[in-house]
């Protein structure tokens, strides 16, 4: 989320320097304590774990309802129990996606019934210690993040347990 060695800045960088600038957003650490989130009124609705990834927090009611477009785009996971998806950062769309998904997801969350919410990130929903989860965004080689895929999240069309539980 600095700079990196080329001078630019990365795309999670560019996302938390452009949502600070929005009015009540500030910058906080994580709750589940690896990276930075971003927050209003005390409501963390954005985590940036590495520069590959953002996770937003757009509570049940609202990945029910988009689930299924954002299922369809290539870059976007959706964490079981449908709180919180998650974003590969590898285009200036997908900054542009989070950065627009950015503002729904603070109203979401002005509205949750809980402060933190119910489910945590995937970083939290791991059940994964934070300085263990720290050392593996870095356990590539060359000191690499780990590869999204190792990530406990859903893939597209995989079953959420909620639907299993119902159906």
């Amino acid at each position: 989320m600095a700079a990196n060695g080329s001078g630019a800045t990365s795309q999670a960088g560019l996302i938390a320097d452009r949502l600070r600038e929005w009015h009540g957003v500030s910058k906080v650490r994580a709750d589940c304590g690896v990276g930075i989130a971003l927050a209003t009124a005390g409501r963390q609705f954005l985590h940036l774990h590495s520069d590959e990834s953002a996770e937003l927090r757009l509570t049940r009611p609202v990945v029910e309802r988009l689930g299924a477009v954002l299922g369809s785009l290539g870059t976007v996971a959706i964490q079981p129990r449908g709180e919180w998806i998650t974003v590969r950062l590898e285009t200036g769309s997908d900054v542009g996606l989070v950065v627009s998904l950015a503002s729904v997801a603070i109203k979401a969350n002005a509205t949750a019934l809980a402060p933190g919410g119910g489910v945590p990130c995937s970083a939290a929903a791991g059940g994964i210690p934070p300085e263990r989860l720290a050392k593996l965004f870095t356990a590539g080689p060359g000191g690499s993040p780990m590869p999204l895929s190792q990530f406990p999240l859903l893939t597209r069309g995989a079953p959420r347990e909620d639907a299993e539980r119902s159906g």
